[in-house]
């Protein structure tokens, strides 16, 4: 195995144990360290696939949306004072099952699909990719950026609401 492999290997673990850290840990705090880990991971895969400049730009990116989880995290969960709520066995299992199944279905489109021969690094520009994302998809960015400033006044309000009904009792 070359250096390649192992950087992919390694970046692909981490990936996975991001993950699983995500989806598997109870606190909040910690499911969003672990999906900083993942997102840290696939931009090591991206990295090691030859793609310099997805890495920067996915690291970049996931980076403010781990920043905008954590603010919505400490608005939106339940104080540490309060005793949390236990988990339904029935949810949980019905996630996993839904979980499995998507997996399921990914696994067959990337088994059955017809891959072309990798012929080396691919010659794409940074420069390029920056001026297709400022005009072709100029829409979809701006689109988002406002999609996540509604989140984010809507976040406060329901923080505020529930806050000052916390306070009245």
């Amino acid at each position: 195995m070359n250096w390649a492999g192992a950087v992919f290997g390694a970046s692909a673990a981490t990936a996975l144990v991001g993950a699983v850290c995500a989806v598997g840990l109870k606190s909040i705090f910690h499911n969003i360290l672990g999906f900083a880990l993942a997102m840290l991971g696939v931009a090591g895969v991206f990295l090691s696939l030859g793609s310099d400049f997805l890495a920067v730009v996915f690291v970049l990116v996931y980076v403010g949306a781990v920043a905008i989880a954590m603010v919505y995290a400490v608005m939106l969960s339940v104080p540490l004072d309060q005793p949390a709520r236990p988990r339904s066995r029935t949810k949980v299992a019905g996630a996993a099952l839904f979980a499995a199944i998507g997996a399921a279905a990914i696994w067959l489109v990337v088994r059955s699909a017809a891959w072309p021969p990798a012929t080396g690094r691919l010659d794409v520009a940074a420069a390029w990719a920056g001026y297709r994302f400022l005009r072709d998809y100029v829409l979809a960015f701006e689109l988002i950026s406002v999609l996540l400033v509604v989140a984010m006044m809507g976040a406060v309000m329901v923080a505020r609401r529930s806050r000052a009904s916390a306070e009245e009792r």
